[in-house]
């Protein structure tokens, strides 16, 4: 699961300024209503509800990360260039990695599962 190639599909196709709004908005809005919820939550339920907000928020601030770095649509195309021979399919299956994003720091865990699988490599 690569999010970097995600982040770089949605700028070639969408563009950067969207793509880097939209992932700032995801940041700041689930941050803001998972911290809201923390404070007025009083039940565990809306504990658990606040916390999903906020690991959520941290999946999307990953990615803005990465739109960041890949802010220009040449150096994006680059980043998937393999992988666009077939575009419909490369769309196809980055949109599906898209929902990835709605699991609690799955983007965390995938970048801990991509520099392990290199440090391994390495040895």
């Amino acid at each position: 699961m690569n999010l970097r190639k995600l982040a770089a599909i949605d700028i070639v196709f969408l563009g950067p300024g969207f793509i880097i709004a939209e992932y700032a908005c995801g940041t700041l809005l689930s941050v803001a209503l998972g911290i809201f919820i923390l404070f007025r939550a009083h039940s565990v339920w809306q504990l658990i509800l606040g916390v999903y907000f906020l690991c959520l928020g941290t999946n999307y601030a990953l990615m803005l990360v990465y739109a960041i770095g890949l802010r220009d649509r040449e150096k994006a195309r680059a980043e998937i260039a393999d992988e666009l021979t077939e575009q419909r399919k490369a769309v196809s299956k980055y949109r599906r990695l898209s929902l990835v994003l709605l699991v609690p720091l799955a983007a965390i865990l995938a970048l801990a599962a991509q520099r392990t699988a290199v440090a391994k490599d390495k040895f």
